[in-house]
């Protein structure tokens, strides 16, 4: 996993502060440790959290790690989106 620890507590930090209830996965470019760069591809499972949010999840994120690309993937708990279930099939490491 590429993503340094500071980085990862900022992440989760952020978002449970929005939702403490949250699941947040890693998963995409950075699960691969051989490859380089890419960006940061966050899944929310949440069902407090909406997209309108995830802008002042971000800006929130920035003041905490240098700002990068960061994805976010956003999908109820019990009702995930179809690419949130690719997602979670094809591997996603939960930080939360």
């Amino acid at each position: 996993m590429r993503i340094h620890p500071e980085e990862q507590a900022a992440i989760v930090s952020t978002i449970t502060g929005f939702d403490n209830e949250s699941e947040i996965f890693l998963f995409g470019s950075r699960l691969d440790d051989t490859k380089r760069g890419g960006d940061i591809d966050i899944l929310v499972k949440s069902d407090v959290i909406c997209r309108s949010m995830l802008a002042c999840i971000e800006d929130e994120l920035f003041r905490k790690i240098d700002e990068q690309k960061i994805d976010f993937v956003l999908t109820l708990k019990n009702e995930l989106s179809s690419f949130a279930g690719m997602v979670l099939a094809k591997g996603a490491i939960q930080l939360w």
